[in-house]
């Protein structure tokens, strides 16, 4: 697989260890192979270091990434020779070039170095690992080849893909704790477990996308097909699946159920169950990963395979070409012994809760009502988009309507977590089906993704804000800027971005501009909403900033009660808010400046909008800092001299542009 969005770790300093290792260990004799593609198990190993520890780490912890990444590259060698395969990484492979013999010479040329190289850890427990690593691996190939016989359930092909793939991807997870002089972020065994989970979650989503001819992952598509292995995405398929044509196997994955009703979508494809289970196994570990402190972009990699995999199935059968027929004109019949029926007990769940979602759709009233859901919810927003032309009027408040409908699911519900990422996964499984130009019966979805479709807007943004949404789900500490800075990317800066799609911007300038205006909008809704988030058991102030002004949770008891008594919040919580907005204005800023370029239509709402969320950090202020027991808010008149100055800006915005920038950077 590879273009998933995020890196794991800096890819200069992951490739400079190997190379120091390999230098090293080709001077002691180990034949080692030129490595090549994502290198992702060494820097899985390197997400799991502190970033304040990564330049100091030895040499034992890099010959033990190569030793892992040596093992990886004998098992690609001879997995070919297993399953024929003749292409890896868009090129011919070793068996393609030179056969049967040289692919598997190199594989265990490999496998041989790789017990070398791990010696030169001088880590007993990473020496162990690492063996039972292989071992491992070697037996999940045969567990795979013995379920692929009879059938397998979901529950039971996880333990293959563990051993398999997730064995390996374990060893380099726990090699910070075994060979890392003490710079794990937990105890090793604790890491393996993790990286484990991590390999396997690869696994599946590889698993998915060889189903989807649309995707490039560097191979033959349909290879497990073609070779009669059995995955998870073949559900409760047993081994009669194998019978059909390719054409009919990627037919039967992408096709619908037909027991679809006005008000509820027909039942899913095995395409849409298996990205179901993906998005919810995705998001659990995702939770586990961030709770054990990995470096977040490991969970950013893997929320990109998603839509990686999401964007594969959406092209779903307009690669195919048409069904075969018979002579007398009715299509070949598909083997359907061994199929679970669509309208069978398994599907009802998810029809429960598409229906919950379209009742409470439904509560939100006709289109035209939609713009009082808007003004009810956004009394600063809704004031500057007054501004706006009439049709740019409607669109946002339809585009903001989705994105408060998307919040609520999560914020006005008392569901355990697990309903929660079911809803969101149902939510976004309609508006995926209403941009493909599917009638899901639930206007909002239908409009809002309709429109979107039609302005060829990606839905990826629409997609990130439903992530965005996720995680609110189950309480998080956030522990740098870089971190909340992910978060408010999702709910708060994509918005911009689509917004600016909307107006017909593409200029890249531009939507980074629109970025930050997401950006420090979210910072002061955060910085307004302190008391309130506190009470719902959320807290998104960065840790780091926190400690540096010495706050913690019980200086917000303090401060509360100070305040309460009429002795305010106290110099640390205020210096730390102090410094919170001064984030926020510094993307305002940056957001202005992008403000000329704008359709002229859009400029003064854009503005204004800008300048009247900004003015929440005077009455913060105003508060004395106050934002536990009060909440922040403007006055109508106070708008409206925040509208004027707003105006100012801008005005002084397009006269910089006339004088210093004709025309936006490409």
């Amino acid at each position: 697989m590879g273009g998933a969005r995020g890196t794991l770790a800096p890819g200069s300093l992951v490739e400079a260890g190997l190379a120091r290792a390999g230098r090293a260990a080709s001077e002691r004799g180990v034949a080692v192979p030129p490595l090549r593609g994502k290198l992702l198990r060494p820097r899985t190993a390197l997400a799991f270091v502190p970033p304040e520890r990564r330049y100091r780490l030895t040499d034992r912890f890099w010959f033990g990434c190569l030793a892992v990444q040596m093992a990886h590259e004998a098992s690609l060698h001879h997995d070919d020779v297993l399953d024929g395969g003749t292409k890896r990484r868009n090129s011919s492979s070793l068996l393609g070039a030179r056969g049967a013999g040289a692919a598997l010479l190199a594989g265990d040329l490999c496998l041989t170095g790789s017990y070398r190289v791990a010696l030169m850890t001088r880590s007993e427990g990473f020496l162990t690992a690492f063996t039972e690593a292989v071992e491992t691996t070697v037996r999940g190939e045969k567990m795979q080849g013995e379920v692929s016989a009879r059938g397998c359930h979901a529950d039971g092909y996880l333990e293959v893909v563990r051993a398999k793939s997730g064995a390996l991807f374990g060893a380099a997870a726990g090699l910070a704790g075994w060979a890392g002089d003490g710079a794990a972020i937990r105890p090793a065994r604790e890491l393996r477990e993790l990286g484990i989970e991590f390999g396997a979650f690869y696994q599946l989503v590889d698993d998915f996308l060889d189903y989807c001819p649309g995707d490039d992952t560097g191979k033959p598509k349909l290879q497990d097909f073609r070779n009669r292995v059995w995955t998870s995405v073949l559900g409760d398929r047993g081994p009669r699946w194998f019978d059909l044509t390719p054409e009919e196997a990627l037919r039967e994955f992408f096709r619908k159920g037909m027991n679809g009703t006005e008000h509820v979508p027909a039942a899913p494809s095995m395409a849409h169950e298996a990205l179901e289970g993906l998005r919810a196994r995705g998001s659990e570990l995702a939770g586990r990963l961030l709770a054990a402190k990995a470096e977040p972009a490991l969970v950013d990699l893997m929320r990109g395979w998603i839509r990686r995999c999401e964007r594969a199935a959406a092209q779903g059968l307009a690669r195919l070409p048409a069904p075969p027929v018979r002579a007398n004109g009715s299509a070949r019949p598909l083997p359907t012994s061994d199929r679970r029926p669509t309208d069978g007990p398994a599907t009802r769940p998810a029809f429960t809760t598409i229906t919950s979602i379209a009742a409470r759709a439904q509560a939100l009233g006709p289109r035209r009502g939609w713009g009082r859901y808007f003004a009810r919810h956004s009394r600063s927003f809704s004031f500057a988009a007054r501004l706006f032309a009439p049709e740019e009027r409607r669109r946002v408040r339809e585009i903001y309507a989705w994105c408060r409908f998307t919040d609520d699911l999560v914020d006005e519900t008392s569901a355990p977590g697990v309903e929660q990422h079911r809803t969101l996964d149902a939510w976004a499984a309609i508006c995926r089906a209403a941009y493909d130009g599917e009638a899901t019966g639930i206007p909002l979805a239908d409009v809002v993704m309709g429109d979107m479709a039609g302005r060829r807007i990606p839905f990826d943004l629409a997609s990130e804000i439903i992530e965005g949404v996720r995680m609110d789900v189950e309480p998080r500490i956030y522990r740098t800027m870089d971190e909340l800075r992910l978060y408010t990317h999702r709910v708060a800066s994509v918005v911009g971005a689509w917004l600016t799609y909307s107006f017909g911007v593409r200029d890249r300038w531009v939507i980074e501009r629109a970025h930050a205006l997401g950006h420090a909008m979210q910072l002061t809704n955060i910085i307004r909403d302190v008391g309130e988030d506190l009470g719902r058991g959320r807290l998104y102030l960065p840790a780091d900033r926190m400690a540096a002004h010495g706050v913690n949770r019980e200086t917000f008891l303090e401060a509360r009660a100070r305040a309460r008594n009429g002795r305010g919040v106290g110099a640390a919580y205020s210096g730390l808010l102090e410094e919170l907005m001064g984030v926020a204005d510094a993307a305002y800023a940056d957001a202005y400046e992008g403000m000329p370029h704008l359709p002229a239509s859009s400029q003064r709402a854009v503005a204004v909008a800008a300048q009247v969320y900004q003015g929440i950090h005077d009455q913060v202020r105003a508060n004395g800092h106050d934002n536990l027991n009060l909440r922040a808010h403007t006055s109508l008149p106070a708008k409206v001299v925040l509208a004027r100055r707003g105006y100012g800006r801008l005005r002084a915005g397009r006269r910089g542009r006339l004088e210093q920038h004709p025309a936006a950077p490409g």
